[in-house]
């Protein structure tokens, strides 16, 4: 699977520095969360996006660090092809739909989107994918282990939730980001761009919490055989359309490639 000793060396420091980001994160998210918990808004919401603003504001301070520890680069630049203008008009109508429809939750929708897909896809896209992408051959082989692997680090990061919800919440919550993760990371090979990802993942998160509020369905949900199975068909779901995305038979076209000098960036 890997070349040398030198890769696997990339790899189990990798884990390491993720784990260790997932710890410092959880104690010091908690800690900064108190803190700021004390500070009266006197308005529930704005208390819940004062926190919530507080942390992702210290994961983007660690992220600033992990980029330190593993430097690789990341694309941002959209092409604006008819497809990409076309894709990015739906959402942007259905967008508008759902405000006039749910204006309620607009606040929230908006909030949620920018925080979770600004900090989630520099870490889990542009950081972790990239740095796998780096170290391996860009081999349509070696960029499925990539998605795999940098897919499973952001299932994992979501066991964090497990403090706002049960233990079974939590792991229905893990399978079913986990293909989501997937397609957002096939987005960033296809298109050569971590805006795209973003974006998308902005649009995903913001028509879940306008549709539902912050309360997400998962914070209430049990494992059981039915929500179980429901979790997987997603997961798989997700799955298929970031195979699709990616479309294997064209690797030619996974512009990713073209944007990064992996020949001198593994030296």
């Amino acid at each position: 699977m890997f070349e040398s000793n030198t890769i696997k060396n990339k790899i189990l420091i990798l884990i390491t520095i993720y784990i260790t980001f997932n710890v410092v994160e959880y104690y010091g998210g908690n800690y900064i969360e108190e803190l700021v918990s004390n500070v009266p808004t006197g308005n529930l919401k704005f208390d819940v996006i004062l926190n919530n603003t507080a942390f992702k504001i210290f994961e983007l301070f660690l992220a600033s660090i992990m980029g330190i520890i593993f430097p690789v680069p990341i694309y941002f630049k959209i092409r604006f092809s008819r497809r990409t203008v076309k894709w990015l008009f739906v959402l942007l109508i259905i967008s508008i739909l759902l405000c006039i429809l749910k204006s309620e939750y607009l606040l929230e929708a908006i909030f949620i989107g920018i925080a979770a897909a600004i900090t989630e896809e520099y870490i889990f896209r542009g950081i972790f994918l990239g740095y796998l992408l780096k170290i391996f051959k860009f081999n349509s082989h070696d960029v499925y282990i990539s998605l795999a692997i940098s897919t499973l680090f952001f299932s994992v990061y979501h066991f964090g939730n497990i403090l706002n919800q049960n233990i079974g919440a939590t792991l229905l919550q893990m399978i079913g980001v986990g293909g989501i993760g997937f397609m957002f990371g096939c987005l960033y090979v296809k298109t050569g761009s971590l805006l795209i990802s973003m974006i998308t993942h902005f649009f995903f998160d913001y028509y879940v919490t306008i549709m539902n509020g912050m309360e997400l369905s998962y914070k209430t949900q049990q494992l059981d055989s039915s929500n179980l199975s429901t979790v997987i068909i997603q997961f798989f779901i997700f799955l298929f359309i970031g195979l699709v995305i990616l479309n294997p038979s064209h690797a030619d076209g996974w512009r990713l490639n073209k944007l990064m000098d992996f020949k001198n960036l593994s030296k």
